[in-house]
């Protein structure tokens, strides 16, 4: 006969099963209002997306669904926020909302789809066992839960790759290849970098299957072999076909940019070196939670072997996902970690499997604090030993929101007409988006019109923080009517791999000729870590000469070109240009009305640079083209006036830029078409 206390224990076992949902659910919410800041860039940018679909939906059903199928090409869609729309619509689009959807939509189902994909490790246990070890499990893991927290949506991805790993353990039959190519494509989809999940998953199905088929059949056989081979070779190409095709079915521009474009050497200043990606991975989730994950692998393998398909699959989908995302890109940004938190959460479990019942208490007493180090400001204490656990990700508070609010007022005042402004910093003391939003915050219109991009109201220049990324400095320079420089220097990524903040941050340290264009304003703004804030107001426009020196002096303290910087410069970036000249030879400029003169600095290759030639399609008459050869030092060394569609600078001395400056006799229209430097 079964005692009441047994009975009572159970009960209360059942009913925990039940209810465990609500307990992330509950705790995210804690954890979202008890933030007290202004959110910048990825952590708040998913949401305003999210913002702008619910306006246009509520606008008309078509302007939501054209929305949608616009941005299907960008390298950001919305297709995450679909799911999310329903309950935006309903409950607004706050901060808690958005992230208590991100929880429950995605964060849930991914908790709950890594701990049924246990079960086909373990086919000797009860399936429900391994199913609620790998939700209590996976749940203590912080690296589950701080993604959706910082308000990422990419644990969406992850979900579709996990299905994907799902489908490929729980079903037999060459159908469900095709069906796992789709999953993937679909987490690409969402996220680009699931490529490299994709592929980590792609790449342990081949290996496995690969292995498989070559045990399975004794070398003496080839004509099987053959056959064999020849249907491995299909169901694997039928995988990666499909995937490709939910890319291009989808989105075809965006998969040939993705397939053409060369996105490691754009992000390539955001690749830690390999010791400090080591570091940030492993203190992800606590140096000492990595040993148990180890520990753990090690103990089912010497002593309780695993299903040999669903063990060799787990393996090297955890190994490829570690030497991608550590090894390979090494990006240290909380997202990224979604990668490998499968693998903590199986080796986790196969550690707790094979503890013995007295030990699992410590084990699990071990978890909690880790887990509340994480997310707690407790975590941001020094205390012996510290660095074994998870690395701290505590609500964001500010201590200087009333100064930071004070910067933003004044930046209202002085710019009524939208002037531009310049912004020397990025870290998370003071960054372009942290300013914006702000700015958002307390200058928020009444109605949101759906051409505003939220945040939407101080025009900040958007200049990349990043030099592979990035532009030499000049251009947002040239054009800005004010400028905001923190002191010291404020940046996020190693000083060499952000020389766009640094340049313009020296320039105004060492007082280049260029800062005689600009005064300092008598406000000093003071935020937190003894951030110091200076205001510039131009004086007067720079001319050509002070631009040309200015960059050769950038020049030399690039270490290499920016990533994004093309041929042509414009040292007039007060007038607009549109069409393509971010670019290589040949450009097309169109200017929708040129009233004053325009000029252009072509910094590219020059084949002879004593002799070179200038193409440039017809342009109108009243329309003057002057061009300038200018040496290594931005002097003067031979002019032309361009009044045909071909012409021939010679000089003695070598080249090093051509300057060309358009100057109308009246106020018109211009489009100069195949620009062309040889």
């Amino acid at each position: 006969m079964v005692s009441k206390h047994v009975r009572l224990g159970i009960g209360v076992s059942r009913w925990l099963r039940e209810v465990w949902w609500l307990v992330p659910i509950l705790l995210s919410g804690l954890y979202v209002v008890s933030e007290r800041t202004f959110y910048w860039t990825d952590f708040v940018v998913y949401q305003h997306r999210v913002t702008e679909l619910v306006l246009a939906f509520q606008g008309s059903f078509e302007l939501g669904v054209e929305r949608i199928l616009n941005s299907l090409n960008g390298d950001y869609n919305l297709l995450y926020g679909i799911p999310l729309l329903p309950i935006a619509l309903v409950f607004g689009t706050s901060r808690l909302v958005y992230i208590l959807s991100l929880i429950v939509l995605y964060g849930l189902p991914f908790l709950a789809l890594t701990a049924y994909v246990l079960r086909y490790l373990e086919p000797t246990v009860q399936r429900k066992t391994s199913f609620y070890r790998g939700l209590m499990l996976g749940g203590l893991m912080p690296m589950t839960w701080i993604p959706s927290l910082r308000g990422f949506p990419d644990t969406v991805g992850m979900l579709c790759v996990v299905a994907a790993s799902g489908l490929y353990l729980g079903r037999e039959g060459w159908w469900r290849f095709p069906g796992i190519g789709g999953l993937l494509g679909l987490a690409v989809l969402f996220r680009r970098h699931f490529a490299y999940g994709g592929l980590a998953v792609g790449g342990a199905i081949a290996l496995v299957e690969l292995w498989l088929l070559l045990r399975s059949h004794p070398w003496t056989s080839t004509a099987k072999l053959k056959r064999q081979l020849w249907h491995y070779s299909c169901t694997m190409a039928a995988m990666a076909l499909s995937g490709l095709a939910v890319l291009l079915l989808v989105a075809p521009g965006f998969t040939y940019r993705a397939l053409t474009a060369n996105h490691r050497a754009v992000y390539a200043s955001f690749s830690v070196p390999i010791p400090e990606s080591i570091d940030y991975f492993a203190s992800a989730y606590g140096y000492l939670i990595w040993g148990f994950v180890i520990w753990g692998i090690w103990r089912c393998w010497r002593y309780q072997p695993l299903e040999r398909r669903a063990g060799a699959f787990l393996l090297l989908w955890g190994g490829l996902a570690i030497a991608f995302q550590v090894f390979l890109l090494r990006y240290d940004s909380v997202h990224y970690t979604l990668h490998l938190t499968p693998v903590v959460i199986v080796g986790m479990s196969l550690l707790w499997r094979s503890l013995s019942r007295h030990s699992r208490p410590w084990l699990l007493g071990l978890l909690c604090l880790n887990l509340i180090l994480a997310l707690t400001p407790l975590g941001t204490q020094t205390f012996p030993g510290r660095h074994l656990f998870a690395s701290a990700h505590p609500p964001l508070v500010r201590g200087d929101t009333q100064e930071l609010l004070r910067l933003v007022e004044t930046l209202h005042e002085l710019t009524p007409n939208d002037e531009p402004v310049h912004l020397i910093a990025a870290s998370s003391s003071l960054n372009r988006g942290l300013i914006r939003n702000a700015h958002w915050q307390k200058y928020a219109p009444e109605s949101i019109p759906l051409s505003c991009h939220i945040p939407c109201g101080l025009d900040i220049i958007g200049l990349p923080t990043a030099d592979s990324n990035s532009i030499y400095p000049l251009e947002p320079l040239l054009a800005a009517e004010y400028i905001v420089l923190a002191e010291p220097l404020q940046y996020h990524l190693p000083r060499p791999q952000q020389q766009v903040i640094a340049v313009p941050y020296e320039i105004f340290e060492e007082s280049w000729a260029i800062t005689e264009d600009f005064e300092r304003l008598p406000d000093t703004f003071r935020l937190e870590n003894d951030v110091r804030v200076f205001l510039y107001r131009r004086r007067r426009p720079t001319d050509w000469q002070t631009a040309v020196n200015t960059l050769i002096e950038m020049q030399s303290r690039f270490r290499d070109r920016p990533g994004l910087q093309s041929d042509w410069l414009n040292l007039s970036p007060r007038i607009p240009l549109q069409g393509q000249y971010q670019g290589s030879n040949p450009a097309n400029f169109t200017l929708e009305s040129l009233s004053e003169p325009l000029h252009l600095l072509y910094i590219g290759e020059f084949p002879n640079p004593q002799s070179v030639r200038l193409g440039v399609s017809p342009h109108p008459n009243p329309l003057s083209l002057a061009a300038h050869l200018l040496n290594a030092q931005g002097e003067s060394i031979a002019t032309a006036e361009v009044i045909s569609e071909s012409i021939t600078l010679t000089s003695e001395e070598p080249a090093a830029y051509l300057l060309l400056t358009l100057t109308p006799a009246t106020p018109m229209s211009v489009q100069l078409r195949q620009l062309t430097v040889r």
